[in-house]
Order: C-alpha cells, then structure tokens, then sequence
C-alpha cells in the first residue's frame, strides 16, 4: 500500500491480487449463500483505493481491507432486513421458487439432505452478525484476537467472549445432528 500511496499504480493491482480470494471468501460466509459478492467485494477495494491518500500503516493491510469489508457485509444485511423481497421471483423457467426460509427450518427436517458443510453453513447464517463475523474471521481466515478485534472495533477481550458465544450457540445449533448421527 504505501508504494501504491507513492504512486506506483501497479502495487494496487497487486494488492488486488493477493487479497481478493479472502475478499470474497470472507463476504461469502458473511452473508450466506446466493447473496451476490461481486459487487461488494468491487466496493471494498474501491474504497480501498480512495483511501490512498489518507490510509496510515498502523496495522497489516488486510486487517484494514478486512474492516472496509465487514463494514459492507453488515450494512447489506441490515439492508435486507430493513427491506423485504418485492413480488413473487421465478425460476428460468418462470416456476415458482420455494422461498422457506432455510434458516428457521428444523435441523432433524432436512439433516438427510445436507452435507455437514451445508449445516455448518447455516448455522453460521443463525448467528448474529457480529458472532458469525468473529468466528469466520478466526476459523477461516487465521486472525488473532487483536486483529479480529482491530475490525470489528472492539477490544480482544469483548472478541473472546464473542467466539464463546458464537461456539456455544453453533454446538446448540448442530446438537441435533450430531445426536441423530447417534441414533
């Protein structure tokens, strides 16, 4: 970033390069499946470029990315809550969609269609915002607390306590399963 700040346009693409898979990945699991990313993960390194001239090196660059990014994520779901769907969608076929919320659904109702990852998945979308994005942050992409703590503007401390939460609400979630795997 800072030969990108001294002009070095090039650094940027580099930039882009290394950090975008995370981007994505990171806004994937933020905001679940069939939410398109495209255009937030664009806006994130948008911002990221018009910050050049003010962007100060206290902390890694992903971290500062990270931040742009999680700050996108919660204001789309926010949106979304704040905004229900507007008429009925359609298939390609222009047959109706099935729009039951998978996340309300019953664990035991659908643990024979899905795959541990796709449970997991869910579960994580069950989370608060602020649980799911410290878990992912962690699991996912390898932070430490400071660092997690450092993007979601909170001390390492109040981020323990949010992994803690988040563990103990994902085995309550997944408790189901695991017990119908028992059976």
């Amino acid at each position: 970033m800072l030969a990108f700040q001294a002009g070095d346009e090039a650094a940027f693409d580099e930039i882009v390069a290394l950090l975008s898979g995370r981007v994505f990945s990171l806004l994937r699991r933020l905001l679940g499946p069939g939410e398109p990313v495209e255009d937030l993960a664009q806006e994130a390194f948008l911002r990221l470029y018009r910050a050049r001239a003010s962007y100060q090196p206290r902390g890694k660059l992903s971290t500062f990315l990270y931040r742009i990014t999680y700050n996108l994520a919660l204001n789309r779901i926010r949106d979304r809550s704040r905004r229900p769907e507007v008429g009925m969608p359609t298939g390609a076929e222009g047959e109706a969609i099935d729009l039951a919320d998978r996340r309300a659904e019953a664990p035991w109702a659908a643990s024979d269609r899905r795959s541990w990852a796709e449970r997991i998945e869910a579960a994580l979308a069950r989370l608060p915002e602020n649980q799911r994005a410290a878990l992912v942050l962690q699991h996912y992409d390898g932070l430490d607390l400071e660092q997690i703590g450092g993007i979601l503007g909170i001390s390492a401390k109040a981020v323990k306590s949010l992994l803690h939460r988040a563990r103990t609400r994902m085995r309550e979630i997944l408790a189901p399963y695991r017990e119908a795997e028992h059976d």
